[in-house]
């Protein structure tokens, strides 16, 4: 059974999550609270697998609450808020502070079955993140050996459930020096990707922007890929640019890790760094692999350093990865890569 505290300060959502919950067959909601101080009150004799934790609570606010389950209780925290401009700036700090995933409340009390469905399918992969699982074909990996001597023209990231907070570590290696053009292409929702943008900018003091149409794609600027289109890599004769592409149907993910990938394998080739980080499903693996079979270098974040551990062990099973590193590892190995070029 997977065990779920449901903590909201409003008692109609409590009641509504609670009986979603308990019509799962395999879930059981193991305690309610109204509060990030009753939830604490509660958490020693519960030992849920999943938090569902509000963010915008009165007393001790969701992102204390976070930061403070984080370091002492082994449950996951989805995040269930609404997603006002307020609301989804709130929501990336707390994926920033250790919250595994969010999902946007659903507007009125009645019966909504997109939102039942995708609370129950969050709250499965977070509870199993932890399963064993067999990783055939892996191949080996080259954690130990030296980085290519020409410096890469450009840098694709993918990243889904646990991807932000990894985004970040990635990232901080990189401060204060040389970075290449960066492409970032994270599964969140579309309105919480710019303040997502405007957070990792703040935070790290890097030069991070939503990406639009034919945008040049040039050093020192990391760019996000908007939702609801997909974003690949272009070139117009030396100058590599953004393309934006409508969906024609049949992608589970908008935008695509491996779109954007197997663009970059294409244009790029060896002159190009894919890295995969912690998510659900294997969106990224079959691009990460093209990405490697064009000689470019490539990054998979280790598992056990994962939210979700299903997108890298994809990638790792398909033979897709040279190097499989905790993200602030990856950063840190870039980063000196870069500076050393430079230098």
């Amino acid at each position: 059974m997977i065990r779920v505290l449901v903590v909201d300060d409003s008692q109609t959502f409590r009641k509504m999550l609670s009986l979603i919950l308990e019509k799962a067959p395999e879930m059981e909601v193991v305690g309610v609270a109204a509060s990030g101080e009753e939830a604490l009150a509660l958490l020693p004799g519960l030992d849920p697998d999943v938090i569902t934790l509000d963010i915008e609570m009165p007393g001790m606010g969701g992102l204390a609450l976070t930061e403070t389950l984080r370091s002492r209780y082994r449950a996951r925290i989805l995040v269930v808020s609404s997603f006002t401009q307020q609301g989804s700036r709130i929501a990336v700090s707390a994926l920033l502070k250790g919250a595994h995933d969010i999902l946007e409340k659903p507007a009125g009390s009645g019966e909504n079955v997109l939102f039942r469905a995708e609370l129950l399918r969050k709250i499965r992969s977070l509870a199993h993140f932890g399963d064993a699982i067999q990783v055939s074909g892996r191949g080996s990996f080259l954690n130990d050996v030296p980085l290519p001597r020409s410096a890469p023209t450009l840098v694709v990231v993918g990243g889904s459930t646990g991807g932000p907070m990894a985004i970040s570590e990635l990232l901080s290696g990189l401060c204060g020096g040389p970075i290449p053009p960066v492409l970032l292409v994270q599964h969140m929702p579309p309105a919480v990707l710019p303040h997502f943008a405007d957070r990792l900018s703040e935070t790290l003091s890097l030069n991070v922007r939503m990406a639009y149409q034919g945008e040049p794609l040039v050093p020192g600027k990391i760019r996000i890929a908007p939702g609801g289109m997909h974003t690949v890599v272009d070139r117009m004769g030396e100058i590599l640019k953004i393309r934006m592409e409508e969906d024609q149907g049949g992608s589970l993910h908008i935008p695509s890790i491996d779109r954007a990938f197997e663009s970059a394998a294409r244009l790029v080739g060896r002159r190009a760094v894919g890295i995969l980080l912690s998510g659900l499903g294997d969106d990224g693996a079959k691009g990460l692999k093209r990405m490697k079979e064009n000689q470019a270098v490539t990054f998979v974040q280790s598992p056990e350093s994962s939210a979700v551990s299903g997108m890298p062990l994809s990638a790792i099973s398909l033979g897709g990865a040279d190097y499989i590193l905790a993200p602030a590892l990856i950063g840190q190995k870039l980063g000196m890569w870069f500076r050393n070029q430079s230098g």
